[in-house]
């Protein structure tokens, strides 16, 4: 007997197709097992697909896989998977305000959050922990995995800053670099930061620069998840708005993150801190692409 599950493709961190970072989002209905989400996600072939549960009411579980493997937690995917489902109606809308619901994923509860106007809906928002925060030492091999040079860390408008290694629930290597010229420069070795994201349990090294403290230019090399470079990353832009915060870069409390615009599909983040220094809300826009049904 045939099984079908509907599906969608969602650019997050985009209102538009062909831009932002593209998941995949199957609705589940717990009977997959794990060798068929890793088939699925194979044959759909986006960096993320999500298998996405209803638990109870404003309760739902989400499980990520990429071609290769499950992962813990994914930033743009939780962005990509609650707005299909607001858009679609599976989550009851409001006419406008916030509407919270609990993603339960494989590292605990995430509270998420739902924008509405106008019976719309508009921004998706996770609230992330930051479950970690130390100076990562060995800065000459960020260095020679990124090809660039001492000289070429920290910020204009502060000096030096040291690279740190942050967890928001998934671990990255954040790399403050001077200006948009170094930024662009980069050219990373993959098979030395394939090796640094194993041997350090890293899934990203996080590239970044502000010229104000409030609008960060941003690139994220994730080859551990066998994409070399994402379009936009939530978890990510999260840990980069602690960083300036923490590191006391800015006395902003809100970034605004434009990222994947040198690999031709641009997405806006948005991230700020809230009133726990250790939580960050994070999100933006999505765009429902395609939808259609998957027949087993």
């Amino acid at each position: 007997m045939k099984r079908f599950y509907t599906c969608y493709l969602v650019s997050a961190f985009s209102d538009r197709a062909f831009m932002g970072n593209s998941t995949g989002v199957i609705i589940d209905d717990t009977n997959l097992t794990d060798e068929e989400m890793q088939n699925i996600a194979k044959d759909i072939n986006q960096s993320v697909v999500v298998f996405v549960t209803e638990l109870d009411r404003d309760r739902y579980s989400t499980r990520f896989f990429t071609p290769n493997e499950e992962i813990k937690l994914c930033g743009h995917a939780t962005i990509a998977t609650f707005y299909a489902l607001a858009e679609n109606e599976y989550i009851k809308p409001l006419d406008s305000g916030i509407k919270k619901i609990i993603q339960h994923t494989n590292i605990g509860k995430i509270p998420v959050e739902l924008e509405y106007s106008n019976h719309k809906t508009q921004n998706i928002y996770m609230n992330l922990e930051i479950k970690l925060k130390e100076d990562f030492e060995d800065k000459n091999r960020v260095l020679e995995i990124l090809g660039i040079k001492e000289e070429d860390l920290g910020f204009e408008i502060c000096g030096t800053c040291n690279i740190e290694k942050i967890s928001t629930g998934t671990c990255d290597i954040l790399v403050p670099v001077k200006n948009e010229k170094v930024l662009s420069s980069i050219n990373i070795n993959r098979e030395k930061a394939l090796k640094l994201c194993k041997e350090e349990d890293i899934i990203s090294l996080h590239v970044f620069t502000t010229s104000d403290g409030k609008n960060v230019k941003q690139r994220t090399f994730s080859p551990i998840i066998g994409v070399d470079e994402e379009f936009g990353s939530g978890t990510s832009t999260a840990a980069t708005m602690h960083y300036l915060h923490s590191n006391n870069v800015t006395d902003e409390k809100e970034i605004f993150s434009t990222q994947g615009n040198y690999i031709g599909r641009t997405s806006k983040v948005v991230a700020n801190i809230k009133d726990n220094d250790k939580l960050v809300r994070v999100g933006g826009r999505a765009y429902v692409f395609m939808n259609g049904v998957l027949y087993l």
